[in-house]
């Protein structure tokens, strides 16, 4: 009996609100757009859930029974619904499947299951289901809502196999507002508002219907039962979950939030959020700082309803009512307004005021508009695009340059179905003018301050090629006709077949204007052309440096380059301004800048400009000034050596390369050598002098050099003793056959004949046996010398002697060529 006295408590108090509200319409509540909020804050109006079943966790081979749904009665074939993991992920869901169920072929007596509610719901209810359907596409009513009595559905959505997703069941299925594919899991949500009988439908996350009428022939409007059916007479549905919740009616709905706000000419427009809830939008104005609406249409009306089904709600206004005048007056370019949107519900159902629906009104959300014939939008400062401006259309303030292109980037702002398939990688590094799509491209000549040559407007900084990439299926408007067509293309999804956009250019000067103007609004309009945009690319000055050279060892060095035109020029060393005749001044063509280098490193940064303009182009070198010589280490070698062989030690001070030569001849050659790296190289020498020479250059070109005179004298080198079983002698034994040998190398480019001797001394040191080998070489052989004796019975006090003579000139001329070895 409670919960019947407070239903009639809220009736009075409704019936009281809407009295005052048709008394003073002009006092209701208002909030900022920044707040964008209702004074309902009660969780009252909060969604609660009422259904939801998420059969992923559902057990296997529950039937849709076990899970409290309803089967319909249908009068042939056989249909079920059980858990079952789905075909292709595996994932657990409800197995819809009907087979050979005879219809009246409109989708009637189909299987279905269905749940009904303790109690019936009415406000807003908003429903999920996640399905996919297997085999082959099939129409199917996937779900409906039915009220408290009757036979009659509120609302429902569903596919067909022809034409895709989403369509209020009480009709035939009209136009396409989605796809869906087998084998794919998608979403349907259904918004739905008893009181304004308003739904709204979303496919994928994405609304595809916004506030369209529910049945209008039913004779009450709640929620009692969903039904989800399977298609038509045979056929699989997979239900994932269903998740059903509800709000309240709010006889203060939430304040609107405005999403976007903008002007053109005379003309101040918005958009909001969407709101199932929202019957209309209601719009008021007034001049900034006024306190009270004015009227718009005409003395009694302080408002303009939108009642459209946009999908995201959006309209302007363009006058008000002048009482004074008693005439519509326009609004003024550069008046600054305050407008106000509320959200109105509306009772269709008239219960509550003898059959003449009423309006449940938000609060008011203001915001500021100021109208203009054109929106000025600036640009970055590194952009070669001045101030960029937007002729007649409300979303300029939505354009922006942008630094190159990519695949998959859209070309307009506002449009997320054209995107780049292919482009040209020249036309992929340049700027880009991102506009807004339909609001830019359908004013015909002369249309709200549209004329030819003023949609798109901008002033260049520098001089600049201008690209315009038009539809090909364009009629070519008069503006583009002394452009040049490039030949080039760039390509975009978005249609069946794709976009083909041909490429035209037009220079301009730096400071020049440049104004873009209509496209072929017929065409736009029968989706025969998909408009137009620009790009922009700044054209150099042709400034290039020759090469320079890296390492230098000299102070004074000249800078050579060219220009294609008259420039500009500045010079940084250093990070420091190089003073220049003719403050800079190039004519065009070759260059040469003669400068002073520093020790060490010379970093010149060259800029060449246009007269008047702030852009440059740039290109540096860095040059090395090095005037130090590098030291060689080297310790002096001896005079004379007896090996054939001298390895040259040495470190260098700095960084260089190294050369040594031998006899004039080449045995290290331009070795790249680190400052204090140790480096050993052998030196094969010849018999006699030999000059060394050592030499370094650096990278700079600072050379050093150092000789050496090394005198080689060929030596045999000391001979050995043994005995027949090749062991040492170290004493003399008496009686003893010992032997003397020695291996030669003839290190020498000469033939060399030597004289191995063998000699037996007594106590008085006189000779009294010896033995002796000749060996003649040639250079490079090896041979080995050798001779010997017995010992007599005694060797007190004896000695033997082993020495190597140079023979080749008789005894007479003999030398020695080894040190003797004695032994006694």
């Amino acid at each position: 009996m409670r919960k019947k006295s407070n239903q009639i408590s809220l009736v009075l108090i409704l019936t009281l609100l809407f009295n005052v509200l048709m008394i003073c319409p002009d006092n209701v509540p208002t909030v900022s757009a920044e707040s964008g909020s209702s004074s309902v804050t009660d969780t009252t109006y909060e969604p609660v859930s009422v259904f939801d079943k998420d059969f992923t966790t559902t057990p296997l081979g529950l039937t849709g029974s076990d899970l409290g749904f309803d089967y319909s009665s249908y009068t042939s074939g056989s249909a079920s619904a059980v858990i079952e993991a789905d075909p292709y992920t595996g994932t657990r869901a409800l197995h819809l499947k009907a087979n050979g169920i005879v219809t009246d072929g409109a989708l009637r007596n189909e299987f279905q299951i269905s749940k009904t509610f303790g109690e019936p719901y009415t406000g807003t209810i908003s429903t999920e289901i996640t399905f996919m359907q297997t085999g082959t596409k099939k129409d199917d009513r996937i779900i409906q809502f039915f009220p408290s009595s009757g036979t009659t559905f509120l609302v429902g959505a569903g596919v067909t196999a022809s034409k895709g997703l989403g369509y209020l069941l009480s009709t035939a299925p009209s136009g396409s507002l989605g796809a869906y594919e087998l084998g794919e899991w998608h979403t349907i949500r259904l918004d739905f508002n008893t009181v304004s009988q308003k739904y709204s439908l979303y496919y994928d996350g994405n609304i595809v219907q916004a506030r369209n009428n529910m049945n209008k022939s039913l004779p009450i409007y709640n929620l009692r039962r969903l039904v989800i059916a399977a298609p038509g007479s045979s056929g699989d549905l997979w239900i994932r979950g269903v998740r059903v919740t509800h709000s309240p009616f709010m006889a203060e709905p939430p304040a609107p939030k405005i999403v976007t706000s903008g002007s053109r000419n005379s003309r101040v427009m918005w958009t909001s959020e969407h709101y199932a809830y929202a019957s209309k939008y209601r719009l008021r104005i007034k001049l900034k700082g006024e306190s009270n609406w004015r009227p718009i249409g005409n003395a009694t009306t302080l408002y303009k309803d939108y009642t459209g089904t946009n999908l995201i709600p959006a309209s302007d206004i363009n006058a008000y009512y002048d009482i004074a005048k008693s005439a519509s007056t326009p609004l003024v370019n550069g008046q600054p307004y305050t407008l106000g949107l509320s959200v109105v519900t509306r009772d269709e159902s008239g219960v509550y005021n003898n059959g003449v629906p009423r309006d449940f009104e938000s609060k008011i959300t203001e915001f500021e508009g100021t109208p203009y014939a054109t929106t000025p939008l600036p640009t970055p400062d590194t952009s070669v695009v001045g101030e960029l401006t937007s002729y007649a259309n409300y979303y300029g303030y939505m354009w922006k340059m942008q630094a190159g292109s990519s695949i998959g980037d859209y070309p307009f702002a506002d449009n997320t179905l054209i995107q780049f398939s292919e482009i040209p990688s020249k036309y992929a590094s340049m700027e880009r003018i991102v506009t807004t799509h339909k609001d830019v491209m359908r004013y015909p000549l002369g249309a709200d301050g549209a004329v030819q040559n003023q949609i798109i407007g901008f002033n260049v900084k520098d001089k600049t090629t201008v690209y315009v990439a038009i539809d090909k299926n364009a009629v070519l408007p008069a503006w583009l006709a002394d452009w040049i067509n490039t030949g080039d293309v760039i390509k975009m999804t978005g249609a069946a077949s794709g976009y083909t956009f041909n490429i035209y250019k037009k220079s301009f000067s730096a400071g020049s204007s440049v104004l873009l103007g209509y496209n072929d609004y017929a065409n736009f309009d029968l989706s025969r052309n998909a408009g137009y945009f620009a790009m922009v690319e700044r054209a150099t000055t042709g400034l290039r440096l020759d090469p320079a050279t890296e390492w230098v060892n000299t102070s004074a060095y000249a800078l050579t380059g060219s220009v294609s035109e008259s420039v500009y020029l500045s010079v940084y060393q250093n990070k420091l301004p190089v003073t220049l005749p003719m403050n800079g001044f190039i004519g065009g063509g070759n260059f040469e800048l003669n400068v002073n280098l520093v020790p060490g490193a010379n970093l010149f940064e060259v800029y060449a400009k246009r007269d008047k303009s702030s852009f440059f182009d740039r290109v540096n070198a860095t040059i090395n000034q090095d005037s130090i010589i590098p030291d060689i280490r080297i310790a002096t070698p001896p005079a004379t050596v007896k090996d054939a062989v001298y390895t040259l030690t040495g470190s260098l001070s700095k960084a260089a390369s190294l050369t040594i030569k031998l006899n004039g001849e080449s045995v290290v050659n331009s070795v790249y050598q680190q400052a204090d790296e140790f480096f050993s190289y052998p030196l094969t020498l010849q018999e006699g002098n030999n000059a060394i020479e050592v030499s370094t250059v650096d990278l700079a070109g600072n050379t050093n050099k150092a000789s050496y005179t090394i005198a080689y004298i060929f030596w045999a080198g000391q001979g050995a003793i043994h005995d027949l079983n090749g062991n040492p002698v170290l004493t003399l034994e008496p009686s003893k056959d010992i032997y003397a040998e020695k291996k030669v190398v003839n290190t020498t480019g000469a033939d060399k004949k030597l004289t191995l001797w063998f000699v037996l001394y007594n106590a008085d040191n006189a000779m009294i046996d010896f033995a002796s080998s000749i060996a003649e070489l040639k250079p490079g052989e090896t041979r080995t010398l050798g001779a010997g004796f017995t010992l007599p019975a005694e060797v007190t006090k004896y000695k033997v002697k082993v020495f190597i003579w140079d023979s080749s000139n008789n005894m007479v001329g003999q030398s020695p060529l080894a040190e003797e070895l004695v032994v006694q």
